[in-house]
């Protein structure tokens, strides 16, 4: 996972569909245990993917930031990075499209992030 930007990069959309494939939540319902090695940068990504799918198909919508926003108050500095942002966004995207819940999304521009993170 060292490279998790460059890989995610490369493989969003095979990556998006293989976690909504195989991942339904905890079989026995929350809580469940995720870490990275400081637990907050691919964790708090991961974490916020998850409750948002989860909301977003429960219902119909998902507010990253206010996620975001709500586990930064239980675990500072989650998302480091604003790759990290910008990915949520996107797997999410990539997730509705999937799904069939967005007919299409303009995702043009998205790609000369790195310019800016870097």
């Amino acid at each position: 996972m060292l490279n998790f930007l460059q890989r995610v990069r490369e493989q969003q959309a095979k990556m998006v569909k293989a976690l909504g494939d195989t991942w339904a939540g905890h079989p026995r319902g929350p809580p469940i245990v995720v870490h990275c090695s400081a637990g907050i940068g691919r964790t708090g990504t991961f974490i916020t993917l998850d409750i948002c799918i989860s909301r977003l198909e429960d219902l119909g919508s998902a507010d990253i930031r206010g996620t975001v926003e709500k586990i930064r108050s239980q675990r500072a500095y989650s998302i480091q990075m604003p790759d990290q942002y910008v990915f949520c966004h996107l797997a999410l995207i990539e997730y509705a499209l999937s799904r069939g819940m967005l007919q299409s999304a303009d995702l043009a521009g998205f790609d000369d992030r790195d310019e800016e993170s870097e």
